[in-house]
């Protein structure tokens, strides 16, 4: 019995040693991100504001890689001046710092902490160019003694430059200087964990130990998100109570079929999670798409779900880093309408302040009635019933669950073509299960986007006291309704497409169909970006190119951005047919055009061109005395419109590889 006491109480005792051996502190972060490159500049957001945070019980807040403290100092105790005074980049250092230092003065003010969001390795042109030869190898920053040096110098000014700074979040998997002339750089990763190691052991000295400022490291497109390979990695690195690992909740990008990161609740350093509020793959808040259920309790997509409630209470875990503006690129933009990034934002500060007492749904129900007054209750649980539908279309309509990922056909506010889904549409082999399935996912997802917006104006909207919400809530879901809509279309056009380039059956007239859904459907989106006071900016139909180069227009040329899901739709116009109608007094050819042979090397002249259906065109030509033929296809395309006529003599009807069907008027 003594035995078994001390073995109880030896339990006991390291049970409790091992929950004490994590002594960091609590923290609650909050970024909003401005993308890089963008002209739109600073996100419309009231989260910029600390005392909004505050109120939510973050604890601290940082900004971007773009606005950094490290980018506002200038090498001087190397013993050289980099930015002498007078010149552009003085003049640019010092307008950035000024900047950098009213970030901090607001933060302190507010009583939350500020951190710099810090891209590394990052230093300024002129230091580079100053130690080139130590540093540089095949046009990119080597990590060396050289360069940790910079890197300390870099670490040091920026403390004495900016005392209140309480720490760094660094970023190495991406570093991008778009909106920083006078800076350049690159990850300091070569492949192996020895590089990450030594890398963060110097960070680690060099914040932590020298500054007692506190360093969270992301592990973000770092190393693989493997719980094996973090462990054997940071089993290397001394802990140190101002040192965290800042991981993912998914174990890529905040994507969809979701993935558990199981790096998470492992080893024996502190952790922070990063949860994505805006969603950058899945609209960015134009429309509704709540996730907080999946993050919180596991996504019903996996197989063992699991999520933050399985780990909140483990001692790793001792923090919780929210985006909630900013990610990915460019759009949409919501222009400061952020109800779905609230929802988003009071249902996990809430349940986080928690740590778990309460469930995903305790907390939504909690925060419902304040975020959509005159919706409790049942109004209030129905609205999470939608808005969870919401995001089972978004993972039904862009993402898919039938054969291979779809990937990132979709993403920020471009809608990419048949090129980003080949391997995928080739997955599902000669399976027409399958193939009716993975249509049937696209349909069911503008199915539920109609659902949605149905159940909300006959249920919810009624009981909202504030009728402006209730219009921008409505608006935002029927943004949703016209996206869906568009991306079903779209799905039929590239199916049937793909099958017709791989000589599989596919119906000619379902692809027509497609199509004209597709441009009936992008009518009405445009239409509804134009007209409705609250629409968010629309998404684009050509896919996504990265800088501060690339056209964002409209309707730019197609030689001036990456072919997208219209230039899938044109490359497939010209291959569909309606079929031959019967028309009193005129004589149809499938397949054909009609040649009027009017002289060596000229082309037939017509008289009318133009988009019309099939009835009116003939109507045209009918009324027209001198019309010898008409042609029409379903679709129009640049010189292929939908409706042509001609009214000289007609000497031959030749094949047309273009989806025409010729008419000739009988005699």
């Amino acid at each position: 019995n003594n035995n078994m006491a001390c073995f109880v109480l030896g339990a006991v005792v390291v049970a409790l040693a091992s929950a004490q051996t994590i002594p960091n502190e609590p923290v609650m972060i909050d970024m909003v991100q401005n993308n890089p490159g963008d002209a739109v500049a600073w996100q419309q957001t009231k989260y910029m504001d600390p005392r909004q945070l505050k109120a939510l019980g973050y604890s601290g807040q940082t900004t971007t890689g773009e606005n950094s403290g490290t980018q506002g100092v200038d090498f001087h105790t190397l013993g050289q001046d980099f930015f002498p005074a007078g010149s552009p980049q003085r003049l640019w250092l010092d307008a950035y710092a000024r900047g950098v230092d009213g970030f901090i003065a607001r933060a302190k003010k507010a009583g939350v902490k500020a951190y710099f969001f810090v891209d590394l390795m990052v230093f300024p042109t002129f230091v580079i160019d100053a130690y080139s030869e130590q540093i540089m190898s095949g046009g990119k920053i080597e990590w060396n003694n050289v360069t940790e040096m910079l890197q300390a110098t870099m670490i040091d000014e920026t403390f004495a430059r900016f005392p209140d700074c309480d720490g760094f979040i660094v970023r190495t998997g991406e570093t991008y200087t778009y909106d920083t002339p006078y800076h350049k750089g690159n990850s300091p990763s070569n492949g192996t964990p020895e590089r990450w190691v030594d890398f963060i052991t110097a960070l680690r000295q060099q914040v932590c130990e020298k500054h007692n400022k506190q360093l969270f490291f992301r592990s973000w497109d770092n190393w693989p998100s493997s719980a094996t390979y973090y462990l054997s990695m940071t089993d290397q690195i001394p802990t140190h109570p101002m040192l965290y690992f800042s991981i993912k909740h998914s174990s890529g990008d905040f994507t969809r079929p979701a993935e558990w990161n199981d790096q998470l609740g492992v080893g024996k350093h502190a952790q922070i999670v990063e949860v994505e509020l805006q969603r950058e793959y899945e609209g960015k808040g134009s429309y509704p798409n709540y996730v907080m259920s999946g993050v919180i309790n596991g996504f019903p997509e996996m197989s063992t779900k699991i999520g933050l409630k399985d780990i909140i209470n483990k001692p790793q875990i001792k923090g919780l880093w929210t985006w909630t503006r900013g990610g990915g690129w460019w759009g949409p933009y919501i222009h400061g309408q952020e109800i779905w990034v609230d929802l988003h934002a009071n249902v996990i500060t809430k349940w986080w302040a928690s740590n778990g007492s309460m469930s995903e749904e305790e907390a939504y129900m909690a925060v419902a009635p304040v975020l959509f007054p005159g919706c409790s209750g049942a109004c209030a649980s129905t609205m999470r019933n939608i808005t969870i539908e919401a995001s089972n279309a978004v993972l039904l309509g862009q993402w898919g669950v039938v054969g291979s990922s779809c990937g990132l056909w979709m993403r920020d506010d471009r809608i990419g073509g048949l090129g980003k889904l080949t391997g995928h549409f080739k997955s599902l082999g000669n399976n027409e299960n399958m193939w009716a399935e993975d249509l049937g996912n696209k349909v069911q997802a503008m199915n539920i986007m109609q659902d949605v917006l149905s159940v909300y104006n006959s249920t919810i909207k009624p009981q909202l006291t504030d009728p402006i919400q209730a219009d921008q809530l409505e608006i935002s879901i029927l943004y949703g309704v016209h996206l869906y809509a568009i991306v079903e279309a779209s799905w039929r056009v590239m199916a049937n497409g793909y099958r017709m380039q791989q000589k599989m059956p596919y119906n000619p007239t379902n692809l027509s169909t497609a199509i004209m859904d597709y441009d009936k459907r992008w009518a009405a989106y445009r239409a509804y970006g134009l007209a409705e006071l609250y629409a968010p900016s629309l998404y684009h139909p050509y896919y996504l190119c990265l800088g501060d180069d690339c056209n964002c227009a409209l309707d730019p040329s197609a030689d001036e951005v990456p072919a997208g899901i219209d230039a899938t739709v044109n490359m497939f116009r010209s291959n569909v047919t309606e079929g031959c109608s019967n028309f009193t007094g005129f004589a149809c050819t499938p397949n054909a055009y009609c040649d009027s042979n009017i002289g060596p090397g000229q082309m037939t002249q017509y008289k009318y061109v133009g988009d019309v259906d099939l009835a009116a065109c003939e109507n045209i030509c009918q009324k027209d005395p001198s019309c010898t033929c008409f042609i029409h296809r379903s679709v129009s395309a640049p010189g292929f419109e939908e409706c042509k006529t001609i009214n000289q003599t007609v000497k031959s009807i030749n094949g047309s590889a273009k989806g025409y069907n010729a008419y000739v008027r009988k005699q």
